[in-house]
């Protein structure tokens, strides 16, 4: 049941949305909008971040938002859904307290599971906002668009038990986060799920086990590849005792 004073909040969301003027307000009215769209799904409305946030157990769930580059009040005013993103705080503890064990990388990325372009998902991530009037329908479209392309893809590396077979194979070529997510089953334990994630990628063509033999080659003697490089795979199945 919705109260008279949820709907009088609702009808506030909306006529920010509609009678804003200035294009970065406009967004961010657009952005609080969404909000209030996928609330029955978890997420959150994160004005610094310009993001949509959804927390359970220690996972951080993110769509991130942008303005576009040509905005201007009164003659176009735009926003795209630019990215998914997914953290872990169990995965950052784990890489905290194995650093011998994972890759180098940015201290903003320890706890990072799996990240992807909206755009390589989508060919609809785009709010075309400028005329007021249409704004609240706009939002909703790219609102409900949003939902069916992102929460899938985020459901893809939830149930780590049928993470191996669940997640895009775009996640897993050789510069995607193929070794992020094996770090990521590790940390949990599922060490038989590390390996049938391992063999997929194996299977998905000659460039990928060019790229794992090579990482195993540079664990072996001692070395140790770049995050996102096409051995850091191979390079974790070697030092991780998965092969």
């Amino acid at each position: 049941m919705v109260t008279n004073g949820q709907q009088r909040s609702v009808t506030h969301l909306a006529e920010r949305l509609v009678h804003l003027e200035a294009p970065k307000e406009v967004v961010l009215a657009a952005g609080e909008w969404m909000a209030h769209r996928m609330d029955q799904d978890g997420f959150q409305w994160l004005r610094g971040r310009t993001s949509l946030e959804r927390r359970v157990d220690g996972r951080i769930e993110r769509i991130r938002l942008e303005s576009g580059r040509w905005n201007k009040t009164g003659k176009l005013i735009e926003f795209s859904v630019v990215g998914l993103e997914v953290f872990d705080q169990g995965l950052k503890e784990w890489r905290q307290c194995n650093s011998d064990l994972t890759v180098e990388r940015p201290d903003s990325a320890e706890g990072t599971v799996c990240v992807t372009s909206f755009l390589d998902i989508s060919r609809e991530a785009k709010a075309i906002v400028t005329i007021s009037g249409s704004r609240v329908a706009v939002v909703d479209r790219l609102c409900d668009h949003v939902r069916e392309v992102a929460l899938p893809w985020f459901d893809s590396s939830r149930k780590l038990e049928d993470l191996a077979e669940a997640v895009p194979d775009a996640l897993l070529r050789p510069t995607g986060f193929g070794q992020d997510l094996v770090e990521f089953l590790v940390s949990r334990g599922l060490y038989a799920e590390a390996r049938s994630l391992i063999r997929r990628v194996l299977s998905l063509g000659e460039g990928y086990r060019d790229s794992f033999s090579q990482g195993r080659d540079i664990a072996i003697s001692g070395g140790r590849p770049s995050w996102h490089s096409p051995q850091a795979l191979g390079w974790s199945s070697e030092v991780l005792g998965l092969l």
